[in-house]
């Protein structure tokens, strides 16, 4: 498999990904991105040690660091603008299993970067080992109070939250901040596998699967808590539990915030993702908001929310991106924008739902069907040639979407992982048993 995707690096380690790779790629961005760089690391085992070498590598093409120890991603992005640096690097594998690492790249302005944007070029210097030389400096700074300020002065929560919450940080480095940011407003919070541990003991540090979420349904029933939140590895995806112990799908969550910021800026522009459900267009609209559809992928979401000037994006994996923040997904901001809604509304998480437009899907679990890495791209390709020739109505902005008169199916190559993400969804229950019928003949044909 790639270790250089579409917005990261990331592999096994210490086969793919080890100290002399990390040597090695902060060469290279030092090289393409000079300047002041921000780093900062995980709850992974190989964090520290990736970490060391990946210092020397930038410090050796004249790059000045500077290390803020065990973060999160938002954390990177918020303090490359914050502190006025040249570009970031956050040594993270996200949601993945233990036995991996990576990289994950941003610019001056806090955009990720890129296989088309940057990642590429980096690739390429990598390859050929020609890079910049130079000394720089390393300094090392606390940034926690400066970016929980920085997230609360955005919040309009005036007095103090009477909720209970249940966290589950899952063992990562989330556990580190996000329960002390929320405390800060009042709330009650129960912290479960809060402290870091780069094993993840418990279970993986991902909420989009129900089975890591288990724990904290069970936990916030216990407790009679008002919410639980789940975040992944590196702290930008939110899973959320209601007060029944119920996980909400994230097209929901999103659906709450849309209406939060349009409430705010009538007709601005919300930015989703291909894969979410037709629910997300309608409540943007009824919102007096502007839809616009963007390729799965944080990298495509925040720099077609720069483009389009958008105040908000999501995606059906549980990312919420906002303007004000510079356009970062930042799991803990969303959390207290959701806990800000529910203040203010003084309804229960689960009241609000009943308004939303109902379809039949199958779009929040998203399907990933396992397919031979070398024959993933080639698969959708010749799937598109296939369709078209049949007439099909198609839409090829991220993998191939087949539009039906009552809905859609979309089959994507993810660029995570060596799979083929599957999606449908109708406005009626006879639609929906047709067009999964289609889609479960294609599937059949895909090469395990």
């Amino acid at each position: 498999m790639p270790i250089f995707r579409a917005y990261d690096i990331r592999g096994i380690y210490p086969t793919q990904i080890n100290e002399e790779f990390a040597f090695k790629i902060g060469k290279a961005f030092g090289t393409f991105n000079p300047g002041k760089i921000i780093i900062g690391n995980d709850a992974r085992l190989s964090g520290p040690s990736l970490k060391q070498q990946l210092i020397k590598g930038l410090v050796s093409t004249g790059c000045d660091v500077i290390d803020i120890g065990m973060v999160t991603t938002p954390m990177i992005i918020f303090s490359t603008k914050h502190l006025k640096c040249d570009g970031g690097m956050m040594i993270t594998a996200s949601h993945n299993p233990k036995e991996f690492n990576g990289f994950k790249f941003n610019d001056a302005n806090a955009i990720p970067i890129s296989y088309e944007s940057g990642l590429n070029e980096i690739q390429k210097i990598f390859n050929n080992e020609k890079c910049a030389e130079g000394e720089g400096n390393v300094v090392k700074k606390n940034i926690m109070e400066e970016y929980s300020n920085f997230l609360l002065s955005k919040i309009n929560i005036t007095k103090s939250v009477d909720m209970k919450i249940v966290v589950d940080a899952g063992n990562a480095s989330p556990g580190l901040i996000y329960p002390k940011v929320l405390k800060k407003i009042g709330i009650d919070v129960y912290e479960l596998y809060c402290e870091p541990d780069g094993n993840f003991p418990n279970h993986q540090p991902d909420p989009s699967k129900k089975e890591n979420m288990i724990d904290l349904q069970k936990k916030v029933l216990e407790v009679k808590a008002d919410l639980g939140f789940a975040y992944d590895g590196d702290g930008d995806r939110l899973g959320v539990v209601d007060e029944n112990g119920k996980i909400v799908e994230p097209n929901q969550i999103f659906a709450l915030l849309i209406q939060q910021v349009l409430d705010k800026k009538p007709n601005s522009k919300i930015v989703y993702d291909a894969l979410s459900s037709m629910m997300i267009e309608d409540v943007i609209r009824k919102n007096n908001g502007v839809p616009v559809v963007s390729k799965v992928g944080h990298t495509y979401i925040t720099q077609r929310m720069v483009k389009e000037n958008a105040i908000l994006a999501g995606e059906l994996s549980g990312h919420y991106y906002f303007e004000e923040i510079f356009n970062s997904d930042d799991a803990l901001f969303a959390s207290l924008r959701l806990i800000e809604f529910l203040t203010k509304s003084g309804k229960k998480l689960k009241d609000h739902f009943k308004d939303l437009p109902k379809y039949y899907s199958q779009v929040s679990e998203g399907m990933r069907i396992p397919i031979k890495e070398s024959e993933k791209f080639s698969f959708i390709k010749n799937l598109k040639e296939e369709l078209r020739n049949k007439g099909y109505n198609i839409d090829t902005l991220d993998g191939v979407k087949i539009m039906f008169d009552d809905g859609w199916a979309l089959l994507r190559p993810t660029h995570t992982e060596s799979k083929i993400s599957v999606a449908y969804e109708s406005r009626s229950e006879q639609g929906f048993k047709r067009i999964k019928e289609f889609v479960e003949k294609i599937v059949e044909r895909i090469p395990r």
